[in-house]
């Protein structure tokens, strides 16, 4: 059941519009930071101060919309703070401002994922509606990443953040006229409960053991190892590749891919298999990595990308609804935070990892090889620890 047709259409409209922002910023700042001569080890640093900004917010912004039963205003917070930080990107020119500036976007990032939760409880976490999300969603990370190269040839960064403050306001207004129907999700939830035949045994198994707690070591040790490569690979193609649109379209076609892969993978995953659609794809990024390191033109670029994008469809659908099937309106915002810090502490420390690699090598190549191993165990250990009892 959808309990707000109109608030599911305006959660998905916005999920696309923030998508093309959002994901332009982070996959542009990186050449932006280099146009303004910084050492790529600044740049990795100043990378890695944005993710660390992710570590910290999700659980404490989780627990509190689950203490408030209110997601709206996170989500409405976001919106306006990312119209405040888009408007000063544009004139960003020294450092100090642009660590200010990098902390405001990773808080308001955050507080967007506000959003998802939203949107689960919405559709009462139906698995294929999850995947129509990550859908459109991934569709807004190719619009914007493929439209941020070709705005850039033309513009300039400059351009670009005009373009992105735009769309911005834009998704405000969207925003702003969407509603929440908590009493109804409250009391489609009790229902739910009530129609169960071990009400009570169902209540506390959620509560205290809803999931199995192998997923947060697997998707550190999978972003420790490829995230902090993915942040930097703007500027690794473009070392091989002197357009930013042919750059802004194999960025892009990841998240393009995506969009197919994840409603074919909503549709295909049960109890069943769910356990080795996260096994496969985490070694698909171990592999990708290696791809990365061995790409030498746009065509082997491409393979690589589609590899990347099958690899982030696989695990991430897999275990986002895990997570949303065995919590419920009380712990949802909670569990759902405990993932993505576990993603954004494997991005973060991952992130340390490889500029303390800079500083060796003073050269990404050499630095990669390290970061293969450890998406295969992030492989290893769902193979070993996963139990999918509850799934």
């Amino acid at each position: 059941m959808i309990i707000s047709k109109k608030s599911v259409t305006l959660t998905l409209t916005s999920a696309m519009m923030a998508g093309i922002y959002g994901m332009s910023l982070l996959s542009y700042l990186p050449r932006y930071l280099l146009q303004l001569n910084l050492d790529i080890i600044i740049i990795q640093l100043l990378i890695t101060c944005l993710i660390f900004t992710t570590v910290i917010f999700p659980p404490l912004l989780g627990k509190f919309s689950d203490k408030l039963q209110r997601r709206v205003p996170f989500i409405k917070m976001a919106s306006i703070g990312m119209n405040f930080t888009l408007f000063l990107f544009l004139f960003a020119a020294n450092l100090t401002l642009i660590i200010i500036l990098i902390f405001f976007y990773g808080f308001f990032w955050v507080s967007d994922g506000m959003k998802f939760v939203l949107y689960s409880e919405l559709v009462e976490s139906d698995h294929r509606y999850i995947a129509y999300y990550n859908a459109i969603l991934a569709f807004g990370w190719f619009l914007g990443t493929f439209g941020a190269g070709i705005v850039i040839d033309i513009f300039g960064f400059e351009g670009l953040f005009r373009f992105l403050l735009i769309i911005s306001l834009i998704n405000t207004i969207i925003v702003i006229l969407l509603k929440e129907n908590r009493s109804l999700i409250l009391e489609q939830q009790e229902k739910r409960d009530n129609e169960s035949n071990n009400n009570l045994n169902l209540i506390e198994q959620r509560e205290i053991n809803p999931i199995s707690r192998s997923i947060y070591p697997s998707l550190f040790f999978r972003n420790f190892g490829v995230r902090p490569i993915f942040a930097i690979l703007a500027i690794i193609m473009f070392y091989h590749i002197s357009s930013d649109t042919e750059i802004g379209f194999l960025m892009g076609i990841n998240y393009l891919i995506q969009v197919f892969l994840n409603l074919l993978i909503g549709r295909i995953i049960t109890a069943r298999n769910l356990k080795w659609f996260m096994v496969i794809g985490y070694i698909l990024s171990a592999i990708a990595i290696f791809g990365w390191m061995m790409a030498t033109d746009f065509w082997s670029f491409l393979f690589y990308q589609v590899l990347i994008s099958l690899s982030f469809a696989m695990f991430f659908t897999a275990t986002q609804i895990y997570v949303s099937k065995n919590t419920t309106p009380k712990n949802k915002g909670k569990y759902l935070g405990y993932m993505n810090t576990s993603s954004q502490l494997g991005t973060f420390t991952g992130g340390v990892f490889f500029t303390l690699l800079l500083f060796v090598y003073s050269d990404y190549y050499p630095a990669m090889r390290f970061m293969i191993v450890f998406p295969a165990i992030a492989a290893m250990i769902i193979f070993i620890k996963f139990d999918r009892k509850n799934s």
